[in-house]
């Protein structure tokens, strides 16, 4: 099943992980160096969909590093 989806479902998924990490990180109290460098990583990925011109379709409507603010 998993080597039989599109690019489109893919990228949904992907979203959806990041998505559901950050919120993790969010829930965090104590973040150290490397908690914050998951969060940097997750966000410049989330940056990289925005080009998708579908990204909007799948949810991603919106500016990753203001939604997920936790510096």
């Amino acid at each position: 099943m998993l080597h039989n989806l599109t690019a489109e479902q893919v990228l949904e998924n992907l979203i959806d992980t990041l998505q559901t990490s950050l919120n993790e990180i969010l829930d965090i109290k104590s973040k150290n160096e490397f908690i914050v460098g998951e969060w940097y990583a997750y966000i410049e990925c989330l940056e990289a969909i925005l080009y998708w011109k579908k990204a909007k379709e799948f949810g991603l409507d919106y500016n990753p590093e203001t939604k997920y603010k936790i510096i």
